[in-house]
């Protein structure tokens, strides 16, 4: 299955599909954007996907699991052409060595914890992060959160909360001045937004003891930037689906971290 980002990205988009064809390797489309601009057939959900390339930016492949990865479960392959490409295992220039080991079966699924966000009559599953933000931007909400029956880990006025996975540590989460939580390790990030007191600071947390976010006036509720509910009340629990990558070598968190955010 293939899933372009961008425009520019066709050309690219069109080579994979002849090299994968030569191959004997059927390529699908996800959307008709593709369609139109590939010629190539659209997936109808009648068969399995094997592999979803995903071609872009890390949000190319938040928007595609929220508009396509619900309705399967192939594990997805990011060619990054974007800005950071936190999330991709190949770069374009090194495509033909990778489509051979596609091809040949070499590679390897990494899967990655998700959170499940839900509110009344609302529910939403998040690979980075849920956000909970006051709906005035330029006004403070009292937020509390709790441990589902458990004891109140934070109490303030902030601009909002982010509750992020190990994998969205590296992302808004890390912007708000949270830490940068390996991906390996089964967590959530609790990262106050912009509190009133200074003294309030981001929290390490089970990823598998559930949580609730309360807050004093109806607040925006976003599920990695993309899917947007308001609501006073929402609980967060481990999700039991999980964003499968494929990996055509050692992923190698750290190299990333260092090459793609702290070199200009």
């Amino acid at each position: 299955m293939m899933y372009i980002g961008k425009y520019e990205d066709y050309a690219l988009a069109k080579l994979i599909i002849n090299r994968l064809s030569g191959n004997g390797v059927e390529v699908v489309a996800a959307r008709d954007v593709e369609v139109k601009n590939l010629g190539i057939p659209k997936w109808d959900g009648s068969r399995d996907v094997n592999i979803a390339m995903v071609i872009g930016g890390d949000g190319t492949v938040l928007r595609f699991i929220h508009e396509i990865g619900n309705s399967m479960d192939a594990p997805i392959l990011h060619i990054g052409t974007g800005r950071v490409n936190y999330l991709s295992d190949v770069s374009a220039r090194e495509l033909p060595q990778v489509l051979d080991k596609l091809v040949k079966g070499e590679y390897t699924i990494e899967e990655r914890l998700t959170l499940k966000a839900a509110a009344m009559n609302f529910e939403c599953t998040a690979l980075n992060e849920v956000l909970v933000k006051g709906v005035d931007p330029g006004h403070l909400i009292n937020v509390t959160v709790v441990e589902d029956g458990g004891e109140e880990i934070m109490r303030a006025r902030m601009d909002g909360v982010i509750i992020a996975t190990p994998t969205g540590s590296t992302a808004y989460a890390l912007a708000a001045g949270g830490p940068v939580v390996d991906s390996r390790l089964a967590v959530k990030l609790v990262v106050p937004l912009a509190p009133f007191s200074r003294a309030l600071v981001p929290i390490v947390h089970p990823y598998e003891i559930p949580i609730k976010v309360l807050t004093s006036e109806v607040a925006h509720i976003l599920c990695d930037g993309i899917v947007a509910q308001r609501g006073a009340e929402i609980r967060i629990v481990p999700s039991d689906k999980k964003v499968r990558f494929v990996r055509t070598r050692q992923y190698r968190m750290y190299d990333k971290l260092f090459r793609r955010l702290f070199i200009p």
